[in-house]
């Protein structure tokens, strides 16, 4: 009985790479925009966050820039150095801190969203509006179908 091995793929031919490759020269163009307005990637998320939640934990900060908790606690340190933002004790809650932005910190949202609008157009620009519509309906099917709650509800086999 022989066994037939299937031939190794090329990396090219990997959705995972493709996706990893456009993700890491997103990074790159966001970074060399943001850099203008004195700002990182990280802090552009954590900074968007705030605007649309001053409430938000730090923990939902960190998830929503994709880094760990202590690297949140330094960047909102760094943030609130650099006058971006203010954190203070809720009045209620002792133990939540509010984070809220200065007016330095509203422009660089704005700022900062203009810089992501700039790169993800030229991200897209090869793409008619169908296509980019659909591109971002299946990326985000592709993540439902790696989040470890969705796949516990996905029967094996489906």
């Amino acid at each position: 009985m022989s066994k037939v091995k299937p031939a190794p793929r090329s990396g090219v031919d990997w959705i995972g790479y493709n996706l990893k490759i456009a993700q890491h020269r997103l990074r790159q163009r966001l970074d060399a925009e943001l850099v203008r307005i004195g700002i990182t990637a990280p802090q552009n998320a954590v900074l968007l966050a705030v605007a649309g939640n001053p409430r938000i934990s730090n923990a939902e900060l960190a998830r929503a820039a994709f880094v760990t908790p202590q690297t949140m606690q330094a960047i909102l340190v760094n943030l609130e150095r650099d006058g971006l933002i203010v954190r203070s004790p809720h009045p209620e809650h002792g133990r939540v801190i509010m984070t809220e932005l200065t007016k330095a910190g509203q422009k660089a949202v704005a700022e900062g969203a203009k810089a992501a609008d700039v790169v993800e157009r030229q991200m897209l620009s090869m793409l008619s509006t169908e296509e980019a519509r659909l591109l971002c309906e299946l990326l985000k099917r592709c993540a439902d179908a790696l989040n470890d709650e969705t796949r516990r509800s996905i029967p094996h086999g489906s």
